[in-house]
């Protein structure tokens, strides 16, 4: 969960990419992050998927505040509780390779979830449903 995020670049200007953004993802929902270039979707995932610190705001995972947890604390949160389906433009076998990379996901999250394991989805129909 996200309450009132900024994430703020520093610069001359500084860049602001995100600004007072509140999100909540259920315990097995997907989430797709769409918009235009430069609206600040990768910054949104990078501070929701715990890659990156917020400047403000409060990042939260399965309840637990993120703010003064060290570095490795947060690694752990983000190894158990998180799962990612990372993109690539060089993708050979953009379905299979898409597949195996939501199964992983899945499996990984799905052990941690009950209500994920009770529903656990084949990579083809969680595929079916993005």
């Amino acid at each position: 969960m996200l309450t009132n995020v900024t994430k703020q670049y520093r610069g001359s200007p500084a860049v602001v990419a995100l600004r007072s953004v509140s999100l909540t993802v259920g315990v097995g929902e997907f989430v797709a992050v769409i918009g235009p270039s430069g609206s600040g979707k990768s910054t949104l995932l990078a501070v929701a998927g715990t890659l990156e610190r917020p400047t403000s705001g409060t990042v939260r995972v399965a309840g637990v505040p993120l703010r003064h947890l060290p570095d490795r604390g947060v690694s752990g949160i983000r190894g158990g509780r998180i799962g990612f389906v990372f993109q690539q433009f060089f993708l050979l076998v953009p379905v299979l390779l898409a597949a195996v990379a939501i199964a992983l996901a899945l499996g990984t999250v799905a052990g941690l979830y009950p209500a994920l394991r009770a529903a656990r989805l084949a990579p083809a129909e969680a595929l079916r449903i993005i």
